[in-house]
């Protein structure tokens, strides 16, 4: 397989301070999934995050870079009410659909939130 423009996916970090060796669930690639050079966490830490939320694996570096890449060259889509959002009073209630479409948990303890 090469690394052509993968679908968009999601990556898992690795426990910090353990560097595994993985395959990419893309490409099938060999390489080094955790911190780098004595840090915590994992490399891809950094990188931002990837949605929708796609069940699977770790990306290589290469495919990781070529999903962002497509990531951030597709148009921003607006929110839709009742899909993204609804409105509690004046409060806007971010849905679960939302959430995953972002890609990550905010840690600010969300009612909808699919990470916890």
């Amino acid at each position: 397989m090469g690394h052509g423009r993968p679908e968009v996916g999601t990556t898992l970090a690795s426990t910090a301070g353990q560097i595994k060796q993985k395959n990419c669930s893309k490409c099938g690639v060999a390489f080094d999934c955790g911190a780098e050079s004595g840090g915590s966490g994992c490399w891809c830490d950094d990188q931002p995050r990837l949605f929708p939320v796609v069940e699977g694996d770790c990306l290589c570096p290469v495919c990781l870079g070529d999903a962002i890449a497509q990531q951030h060259s597709q148009p921003q889509r607006l929110l839709v009410e009742g899909e993204d959002y609804y409105a509690e009073g004046k409060v806007i209630v971010f849905a679960a659909r939302y959430h995953l479409r972002r890609g990550f948990c905010c840690g600010r303890g969300c009612r909808h939130c699919p990470y916890r």
